[in-house]
């Protein structure tokens, strides 16, 4: 049995929503953070979102691989700079990007930019993805702790994403998905309002045996994003897996 919920909200500060997610496809599970000012952020969240949904929906039987992932971030790219083409005012848009399929028993994911992914089995959270953000760069040289990463001034800045560039880099992994399996993915509007030790305890605290309990955690998470201050959009997906 697998059981899913997503939320995105407008936080306290911007004007604008430019998270997206996209659960139109079963058993795919994508969302993005958009950054390029009002109107391009959206767009360009909107775009990936879509484009990554469209390009597995396309297919009778959608075959989900690494590769596969890749290749469907590759046409959000592309998707993403034609529409700069058109709309020169919006050349600086792009946007995070981060999806996780489920098949034959495995978790495969991919992911761009500082939006993430999370998996908490046996008790334990545990951040899959790494940020590609220039704060999480000084985290791997030493030079900051993630405490610190938490409220420097320049922890917003990724070095990363989709649509800026011809070339992209994505990141892809997998791994076994097992009985009691959570899944979160979520974008910095989350992670970087709730730390990792709330979201652990919030998660491990809730049954998540029904479509409900699970819509309950979804806004424990919200509130928890509120009660920190909302200072960028927020976006989650849940993802439940029992045997």
């Amino acid at each position: 049995m697998i059981l899913t919920y997503g939320e995105s909200e407008r936080g306290l500060v911007r004007k604008a929503n430019e998270d997206a997610i996209n659960l139109s496809v079963e058993n795919l599970y994508i969302l993005a953070d958009g950054m390029g000012g009002y109107d391009g952020g959206q767009i360009a969240g909107t775009l990936a979102v879509e484009s990554v949904g469209h390009f597995f929906s396309a297919s009778l039987e959608p075959a989900f691989s690494e590769e596969s992932l890749k290749e469907a971030f590759y046409a959000a790219n592309r998707a993403i700079l034609n529409e700069k083409k058109d709309h020169p005012e919006w050349k600086s848009m792009g946007t995070t990007l981060a999806a996780a399929a489920l098949s034959e028993g495995r978790v495969l994911w991919a992911h761009v930019g500082d939006s993430r992914l999370y998996r908490f089995q046996d008790g334990r959270l545990e951040q899959i993805t790494t940020d590609h953000s220039f704060v999480m760069e000084l985290v791997n040289e030493g030079k900051l702790s993630r405490e610190e990463m938490r409220v420097h001034p320049r922890k917003n800045e990724i070095t990363r994403a989709v649509g800026i560039g011809e070339i992209l880099e994505v990141d892809t992994g997998s791994f076994d998905l097992k009985d009691g399996t959570f899944l979160l993915l979520c974008s910095d509007g989350v992670s970087g309002m709730v730390e990792d030790c709330d979201l652990e305890s919030l998660i491990a605290s809730s049954p998540r045996k029904t479509k409900e309990e699970l819509k309950e955690l979804g806004r424990h998470i919200m509130d928890k994003v509120y009660e920190a201050g909302a200072k960028d959009n927020a976006s989650f997906i849940l993802i439940q897996y029992w045997n």
